[in-house]
């Protein structure tokens, strides 16, 4: 469970949002939608222990994630993923290099596990075959969803993602929503920020609520068979 409380922020000397309450439940897949400079990054940042709130605070699990102590902080980054709409890619690394990085947090994974997860994540990203290709070749949206693949190898139980979901470009982009639903099935948080919803994905939003600048839609969790007993 994560929760803010009165958040506000201030940029350039200017108040961008306050007062803002927030909670995402385990089992969640939210959308926050809002125009560009608004603050959906920034909300984003804070809601990941990146950036301290001007006012309010961000409890996850009960745990203030800005306590003095950082452990708060600590454990979320071991069970969170981060997909962000741009990456620097630096010219010496390729797709499979992203595997090693991932891969060497999944200590109670066997590699060979690894290896066939990670195979049918880039199959589902349209990127079998690229495994050798230098990131720098890659397009923006490959980019992009390289980098998913990347965060779903280590089956977080929080994915961030901003302004992710447009950058992968169509169809994939509305291919994820079902992907949102199925992480949020699963018992996972997944909380996106887009300047706006991808088309046809109204008729999976199950309720729309308006908190201070943004629009915040909820998507409807897709429960795998037998799960829900």
């Amino acid at each position: 469970m994560i929760e803010a409380f009165q958040l506000g922020i201030v940029s350039r000397g200017t108040t961008l949002w306050d007062g803002l309450d927030l909670a995402f439940a385990d089992g969640s897949a939210t959308v926050i939608v809002g125009p560009p400079s608004c603050g959906k990054t920034l909300l984003l940042s804070i809601l990941r222990g990146e950036r301290k709130p001007d006012t309010g605070d961000v409890l996850v699990s009960g745990r203030s994630l800005y306590m003095a102590d950082g452990s708060a902080l600590k454990d979320l980054r071991t069970i969170c993923g981060f997909v962000p709409e741009r990456f620097e890619a630096d010219g010496r690394l390729t797709v499979n290099n992203l595997f090693t990085r991932s891969s060497m947090v999944c200590h109670e994974v066997a590699l060979q596990e690894q290896k066939d997860r990670w195979e049918r994540l880039l199959a589902m990203v349209n990127l079998t075959g690229r495994e050798d290709a230098r990131l720098s070749s890659l397009s923006y949206s490959e980019r992009v969803r390289a980098a998913l693949a990347t965060e779903l190898l280590r089956s977080p139980k929080v994915l961030f993602m901003d302004n992710a979901i447009m950058a992968a470009g169509m169809p994939y982009a509305g291919m994820m929503g079902n992907l949102l639903r199925v992480l949020a099935g699963a018992g996972n948080i997944v909380l996106a920020a887009e300047r706006r919803l991808p088309q046809g994905w109204d008729k999976i939003a199950s309720q729309c609520n308006t908190k201070g600048p943004f629009l915040e839609y909820r998507l409807s969790p897709i429960i795998a068979k037998g799960e829900s007993d």
